[in-house]
């Protein structure tokens, strides 16, 4: 089955009848309690917190993307501002990841360049970090393009890129931005995309991954694996060990709500496991985005 492409969920979400339907449906409620923290920052926290007495890291998202209207976009940037405050007041083993897109990209480049500075500018305030998630490849090149610009001004160790492995005539990018000492999630990559833009079938999507996992160990600062994929994460302990990288050298990454046991089963190895953490009142985008990957399909998200 293929994966929907996200301005559709977008568009069913923001539906009202279906966000009546799922908003007003215990069933579909209880459910997602499993994978969103909450509707606010407040009961967010208590997740994070949660999470962190167990040894397992967050990063926290505040819902949306695609926005075209300014307010919006600034009230998102408002949001991640209020998240690294609240990281630091309450001393939580987390970090941020934002959508350029929810930031304002779809409005102008420029404005959405001034929100995510604001956001930086808090970040260095704070201690805090902020990783830019990567959405459909139309928006490739600005996020790069923007994540450049942003880490020249405030650091690698302030904000960070989202790379993907499936798509096609990027395999230069993670050379790149590993030789730039970019702190890099890298994901199989989950929107819809034509055949000449991204890989298509299981096989390929999972080879580059494995390839990228393994460039990515060897040169990376910090890297990020974010995949519910047992064998591509077996594969990372096997080049981690190869190449003689220590347990803590190399995060995993998951989405709350999926894989706990395997996320517990890494985490009591002693392997550094970060769970995307979702919240706000947008949170029907987030259930319909991710149906297939919480029933134990792939998703459409950028981790898979």
């Amino acid at each position: 089955m293929a994966s929907v492409p996200s301005r559709m969920v977008h568009s069913l979400a923001r539906n009202s009848g279906v966000r009546k339907l799922v908003l007003g449906t215990p069933l579909v409620r209880d459910v997602a309690s499993k994978f969103v923290a909450g509707d606010d920052l407040a009961s967010t926290i208590q997740v994070v917190r949660a999470f962190n007495r167990r040894g397992i890291r967050a990063s926290m998202n505040y819902f949306g993307m695609h926005t075209a209207d300014p307010v919006l976009a600034s009230h998102a940037a408002d949001e991640a501002i209020a998240a690294l405050r609240t990281i630091e007041r309450e001393a939580l083993d987390a970090n941020v990841s934002v959508k350029l897109t929810l930031l304002g990209l779809d409005v102008d480049r420029e404005f959405c360049a001034a929100q995510l500075d604001r956001v930086l500018a808090t970040a260095v305030e704070t201690g805090g970090f902020v990783r830019l998630d990567m959405e459909e490849s139309r928006y490739l090149d600005d996020t790069l393009s923007l994540y450049e610009s942003m880490s020249a001004r405030w650091g690698t160790g302030t904000v960070g890129i989202v790379l993907q492995s499936y798509l096609r005539h990027r395999g230069s990018d993670l050379d790149r931005y590993a030789g730039l000492g970019a702190r890099i999630r890298l994901v199989k990559g989950g929107c819809r995309e034509p055949a000449d833009v991204a890989y298509q079938s299981k096989a390929e999507i999972d080879a580059a991954f494995k390839r990228d996992i393994e460039r990515l160990l060897g040169a990376g600062q910090s890297p990020a694996i974010a995949s519910h994929d047992a064998a591509a994460i077996d594969w990372a302990m096997t080049c981690q060990e190869r190449l003689g990288l220590p347990l803590q050298a190399v995060e995993f990454q998951m989405l709350q709500g999926v894989k706990e046991e395997l996320q517990s089963a890494l985490n009591a190895d002693g392997r550094p496991v970060r769970v995307y953490v979702p919240y706000g009142n947008d949170w029907p985008m987030h259930v319909l985005s991710n149906l297939r990957l919480m029933l134990g399909g792939s998703g459409i998200g950028d981790h898979r």
